[in-house]
């Protein structure tokens, strides 16, 4: 691809160790492997097309495994695994399969009970050895599945014929760690003869796809790694890096609107009572009493009170005549007085 974009292709697969070896594409670094394998393809669904060869391809998993682990993974251990992946020919012509894994796991049955000693977690489902045994306790066999993101190069739409699926190639990219790289590989995908595809186009040329598929073998002629389509999604085209966008004038939000015919925050929201009009008298004389300290006799004198036995009737103050003084209700027994 021409700007080098890298994009996300992730596979899945679980099958058999043929063989493990230190990782080649990193020198020195402990712990890198490499599992080799055939994946296994198959004829599934009953999906079926003359430019497809139906046989297992070679692939490389290439991942970090603890030394303490690397003991399970013995040729005829099956696993799982996902991760990143290209596709390649080999020197003799061949199709492989590179994937950068990142995950790495090998089967055990839901029965098996957890911190078993390595010794027999080797042996669990079976003893290897035993492979007629071992592999009765295996999941059934499943092709390996993609997701792919990549570009319609190449479309080739048989309406001529509709008894064959029809198929369009798609490149794609991705980052390969041990070239410090983008990595490019095209795939070969085959939208199948049935109800649900027969009305579906083919992609025009450079349209952006992402797929979700099955392997199904490799192409007759090109060689390529031949998907039977899941799934496909439309995405939008990214725009070019050098195009800066217009800043939108977005309205203001109508929250701030809200204050705009309210009382601004120096109003005060409630009324004021007016303040009463101040005797200017009283202040004088009450400037002038406050002039004049008071003596110690005058200060403790107790108040004068009108009835010391009576505790019906309240204590006035005599100090200020000026003073407004309370309304006080008539005591109970004046009231009872004929």
């Amino acid at each position: 691809m021409s700007r080098q974009s890298t994009f996300s292709s992730t596979i899945h697969v679980r099958d058999f160790v043929d063989a493990i070896t230190d990782d080649p594409t990193r020198e020195n670094a402990q712990n890198y492997v490499e599992i080799q394998t055939d994946i296994n393809v198959f004829d599934e669904d009953r999906f079926y097309s003359p430019d497809i060869i139906v046989a297992p391809i070679r692939t490389r998993i290439r991942a970090y495994l603890p030394s303490q682990e690397r003991g399970l993974y013995v040729p005829n251990a099956f696993f799982y695994t996902d991760g990143r992946f290209t596709t390649s020919l080999s020197a003799d012509d061949n199709l492989e399969i590179n994937i950068q894994a990142l995950s790495l796991m090998r089967y055990e049955d839901s029965l098996v009970l957890q911190n078993l000693p390595l010794a027999n977690l080797r042996r669990h489902p079976g003893d290897v050895a035993e492979f007629e045994d071992y592999r009765r306790h295996l999941p059934e066999k499943w092709c390996p599945m993609v997701t792919i993101i990549g570009c319609v190069r190449s479309p080739s739409d048989n309406s001529a014929d509709l008894s064959e699926p029809r198929q369009f190639t798609i490149e794609t990219s991705i980052y390969d760690a041990s070239k410090a790289a983008p990595v490019q590989f095209s795939v070969a995908c085959f939208l199948e003869n049935t109800k649900r595809w027969q009305r579906v186009k083919i992609p025009l040329t450079e349209t952006l796809l992402s797929i979700t598929a099955k392997v199904a073998g490799r192409t007759t002629d090109t060689n390529l790694l031949a998907l039977r389509v899941l799934d496909l999604t439309y995405l939008p085209r990214s725009t070019s890096a050098t195009t800066i966008p217009t800043p939108a004038t977005t309205p203001p939000p109508k929250r701030s609107a809200r204050w705009d015919d309210r009382a601004s925050s120096s109003t005060l929201s409630k009324k004021m009572r007016p303040l009463e009009p101040i005797d200017e008298t009283i202040n004088s004389d009450s400037n002038a009493t406050s002039s004049t300290p008071p003596t110690i006799a005058e200060c403790a004198s107790p108040p004068t009170t009108t009835d010391v036995d009576d505790p019906s009737i309240s204590t006035q103050v005599t100090e200020d005549a000026s003073r407004p003084q309370r309304a006080r209700n008539t005591p109970r027994k004046y009231l009872d007085v004929v």
